[in-house]
């Protein structure tokens, strides 16, 4: 793990425009000043950057303005020389300390700082850290496991795609396993929040809106009322909310969250770093959905590998320049602020953790371990061996299975690539056509990545011949690359629509196709049968002449093999229980903007449904379904026909979620089950 060293930046008033400037750092120490830009062309530059009208070039020049200011004279020789004292393990942490009061300064984008020698700072390891210090101690880095994340969203107008980034940041997430534990509140009110907060939370990650009164003095948040209207919260009250809440870390995906206001701590962030928040990370400019939702993952994906704060933002920010692009401000966007000295805010996992074998990911590497373990005590114990011979039907079904299991999954994937890394962007840049030429010119990477797509999908088909036959499709996909082709080469708008229609046929209609397969092959996986055999053969082992360690992995593997049965045998059921679900809201959803009658005759049995699944469960999740379906089932007492359509919109929705995780951990599953199929291969070859 990479450490940081601090470079301390102390900023003081000094008059207007020109304020004291004190460094320190490995480097050593020194003073000098810093005058706020006003040539270099710089107030056109920042005129654009708030406009977000922006260009690699212009975020440069920006950067290098703010960074020929800050790092000149004897101060520059502190931070060349600070540079080259450190390690290869270490990351210089440049720690800006300035005056709440100044909002000139703090409103500066420093985030964009730009070393003309090495680059922009904050995508190096060189992570830009607003320090705000408090008197207050900063609570203990021990934190009872597992950690508790609240993870909540406000869906109000304009519109926003919250459980997209839910999904991102639970699938950074789910590598900590147990580890983690995550509550999920889609529809956050004022009441909700308070109510939340008394179950101490460690981190807390809001989706939604945010800005200020209509005279700019106060930051706010936008939360939902009872009746999922707007209610905005001023950064005050939020302030009072919190303190002292326990929260360690506040992530604040609502735009101008890091804007600060006349009285700097009455902006958000900073209002949350006054009520003894060790760090919140906030929003400085308007956030594009595709930035946020890359910044959480590796940003969720960093805190599970028990990085420091300043490696989280570095990640995330490396990410958002990886999906937005360099010339945008967007990885500039995510901003720091903690009082935190050293930036840790949590022990790394493995100083805090306790074993996580009762994890998925863990099980099947212990299950596979012990299959390998069973194919080395088999090549020096022929009576090990021939127990197994015994059980040679249930092991090439369970191999015959997992390999079809393994295909689907493949081509599962592979569509997945299609719709977000080919279809999308030919969409996207579709869509700046015939204005904007430079497009025909992205197109050729799409219509490369979408020659990779089908020579993936041909390749895996081939392992099956019953597969194969079911991929037909894949010939659609092969004329859309064709006509994509033409359409490029002869800047031809009707092909490349034609493109795009033959590739969204595709994505309508097979996802769930070989979803519903991949679903039926892991349905037909027999796992007991080949977990009750291995246990015959565990309880059948000689006494003598075996290598100890070998057969306690075995012991573990044929263990690890039955919790994972059990575990699939779980997952399908529920995965199904919610599909029948799914399903009726999909058939409803069709017909409730002309008529609610299918409605009002199909609810009884669709709440039972709900019931059912969310029975003896603790998460907010079901207490917030059931809650949706209270007041859809009061709406619809009512006949009062508009609230039953937004009421049964937001049922729907997290009804959907709840669904796709369920899927989601389905398809984990199958990932960790090929952990079993190698070695599972392998006995069945010395079987052979």
């Amino acid at each position: 793990m990479k450490s940081y060293i601090d470079f301390e930046i102390l900023i003081g008033v000094l008059d207007g425009t020109r304020f004291r400037v004190t460094v320190s750092g490995p480097g050593g120490e020194a003073q000098g000043y810093f005058e706020l830009p006003d040539d270099d062309g710089y107030a056109e530059l920042n005129e654009r950057l708030q406009r977000l009208d922006t260009d690699e070039a212009i975020l440069m020049q920006i950067g290098q303005v703010l960074f020929r200011r800050l790092f000149a004279g004897p101060i520059k020789d502190v931070y060349v020389r600070s540079q080259g004292a450190l390690s290869e393990t270490q990351g210089l942490r440049l720690r800006l300390n300035i005056p709440a009061s100044e909002i000139l300064l703090t409103a500066l984008p420093w985030e964009l700082l730009y070393d003309p020698d090495q680059g922009p700072l904050a995508l190096l390891d060189a992570p830009i850290i607003r320090f705000l210090p408090q008197q207050d101690k900063v609570p203990s880095l021990k934190a009872s496991l597992p950690l508790k994340v609240l993870l909540t969203g406000a869906q109000t107008p304009p519109a926003i795609d919250v459980e997209r980034e839910f999904r991102a940041v639970q699938e950074a997430l789910r590598d900590m396993g147990d580890l983690v534990q995550i509550t999920v509140e889609p529809h956050l009110t004022v009441a909700r929040l308070q109510q939340l907060l008394r179950e101490e939370f460690h981190i807390w990650h809001f989706v939604g809106h945010g800005g200020f009164t209509r005279d700019g003095t106060t930051g706010q948040l936008v939360l939902e009322d009872a009746d999922g209207d707007p209610e905005p919260v001023s950064a005050l009250q939020l302030g009072i909310m919190l303190n002292r809440s326990g929260l360690r870390l506040v992530v604040l995906d609502a735009c101008s969250g890091a804007q600060l206001a006349t009285d700097a701590f009455r902006s958000v962030a900073p209002a949350l770093i006054r009520a003894q928040i060790p760090a919140v990370v906030a929003m400085q400019f308007k956030v594009p959905e595709e930035a946020t939702r890359a910044f959480a993952r590796e940003f969720y994906g960093a805190l599970a590998g028990g990085y420091p704060i300043d490696a989280y933002m570095t990640e995330g920010r490396r990410a958002v320049m990886s999906a937005t692009g360099l010339g945008r401000a967007d990885w500039g966007t995510p901003v720091v602020y903690t009082r935190a000295p050293d930036g840790r805010l949590f022990d790394p996992p493995d100083q805090i953790a306790t074993p996580i074998e009762t994890t998925i990911a863990a099980v099947g590497q212990s299950a596979g371990s012990g299959l390998a373990a069973l194919g080395e005590l088999m090549q020096t114990q022929p009576a090990i061996r021939d127990a197994v011979f015994s059980f040679r039907a249930d092991f090439q079904a369970s191999g015959a299975q997992l390999d079809l299991l393994a295909t689907y999954k493949d081509i599962h994937d592979q569509l997945h690539s299609l719709q977000f890394h080919c279809y999308n962007q030919i969409v996207q840049e579709s869509r700046r056509l015939p204005d904007d030429d430079l497009a025909w010119e992205n197109l050729v990477d799409h219509e490369l990545t979408l020659q990779g797509v089908i020579e993936q999908c041909r390749a895996i088909a081939d392992r099956s011949e019953d597969v194969n036959a079911e991929i037909a499709w894949v010939n659609d996909l092969e004329q859309a690359r064709q006509d994509l082709h033409t359409a490029i080469e002869s800047m031809d708008l009707r092909q490349l629509k034609r493109a795009v229609r033959l590739i969204n046929r595709v994505l309508t209609i097979q996802p769930s196709q070989v979803n519903m397969r991949l679903n039926a092959a892991a349905r037909a996986l027999r796992l007991r049968p080949l977990a009750q055999g291995l246990e015959v053969v565990r309880a059948g082992l000689p006494a003598t002449a075996l290598q100890l360690e070998r057969v306690q992995q075995f012991e573990v593997g044929v263990v690890a093999l039955s919790s994972l049965s059990s575990e699939l045998a779980d997952l399908v059921e529920s995965h199904d229980r919610w599909q029948a679900l799914d399903f009726e809201l999909r058939r409803i959803e069709s017909l409730v903007d002309q008529d609610i009658e299918e409605l009002d005759l199909s609810w009884p049995d669709i709440k039972q449904m709900a019931t059912n699944l969310c029975q003896h469960v603790a998460d907010g999740w079901a207490a917030a379904l059931l809650g949706d379906a209270e007041k859809l089932e009061a709406a619809l007492e009512a006949e009062e026909a508009t609230r039953v359509k937004h009421f049964f919109r937001r049922f729907r929705r997290q009804a959907g979620d709840r669904f796709y995780r369920i899927d989601v951990d389905l398809k984990r599953m199958c990932d960790e089950l090929r952990k079993v199929g190698e070695p599972l291969a392998s006995v069945l070859r010395m079987m052979a």
